[in-house]
């Protein structure tokens, strides 16, 4: 709060390993979205610089809150954009905002630590940009991973974050998160549920992240049909989302015992 004269910042540790910073009703909400963004990349700079224990953290989520409370108990909160960053402050994926193709992996090397993030902008669960819940995976290999078939070892995990938009609060604690790949489980566990978790009125922003291992995370990019489930509702996952998350994982060795 000091150090960007903001008057209200939520900022929230789950598991000791995701942080997330929410910046509400900032003056930065006046201005757009690429000014958004600087300030996002500013704010993941400085948390690395200032956070002692920034090695032990997987993400940094850093979020742009608007919030109106009128006649005292009736509150609407609603998002303007939110980037994920990895501990070294490098951007992950800039929320579900992106006109690109979505389905498109994106490839970033980074020579001076020698690791490569690989991300999709968004696979769309239900609904849309306005009203809906998407999926982004991504992860990071230790190596240069740009060319797909390479020799880059895979990583242990790949993180799944969970955006909901919507006119109601969707969750309201962790949730339990199911991987269903040709009518098999092949993942059961925890979802986490990111701040703001606050109910609001109107559109309600509400964030989730979850760590896949990346043997199963491998077998859903091969599998025929593949369904997400979160608590109760089951999503079926596109055939061309399903070769999206294949092209993912082609850009490492599968690991052993996968039958890639």
């Amino acid at each position: 709060m000091d150090k960007y004269q903001e008057k209200e910042v939520n900022v929230d540790l789950q598991n000791s390993v995701f942080l997330s910073i929410a910046f509400v009703n900032s003056e930065m909400n006046r201005e757009d979205p690429g000014k958004r963004a600087a300030r996002a990349q500013e704010v993941a700079k400085f948390v690395v610089k200032t956070f002692p224990s920034i090695g032990k953290i997987k993400s940094i989520w850093i979020m742009f809150m608007a919030s109106e409370t009128r006649w005292i108990v009736f509150h609407s909160r609603r998002s303007l954009g939110h980037f994920t960053f990895n501990n070294r402050g490098e951007l992950i994926n800039n929320g579900i905002n992106s006109s690109d193709d979505p389905l498109s992996p994106v490839v970033r090397f980074n020579p001076t630590s020698n690791e490569t993030d690989i991300s999709l902008t968004r696979i769309q669960l239900v609904g849309d940009l306005k009203q809906g819940i998407a999926l982004v995976p991504y992860f990071t290999a230790k190596g240069d991973a740009r060319d797909p078939n390479g020799k880059v070892a895979a990583p242990a995990f790949v993180v799944f974050d969970f955006a909901s938009y919507a006119d109601r609060k969707v969750f309201s604690s962790d949730s339990h998160l199911e991987i269903v790949c040709d009518g098999k489980t092949e993942f059961s566990g925890k979802a986490h549920l990111l701040s703001p978790q606050n109910s609001s009125e109107g559109n309600n922003a509400q964030f989730l992240t979850a760590q896949i291992p990346f043997a199963q995370f491998a077998k859903m990019g091969e599998a025929s049909s593949l369904k997400v489930k979160l608590d109760a509702t089951q999503f079926d996952v596109s055939p061309e989302a399903i070769a999206a998350l294949r092209r993912m994982a082609a850009h490492v060795l599968p690991p052993p015992g996968t039958g890639g």
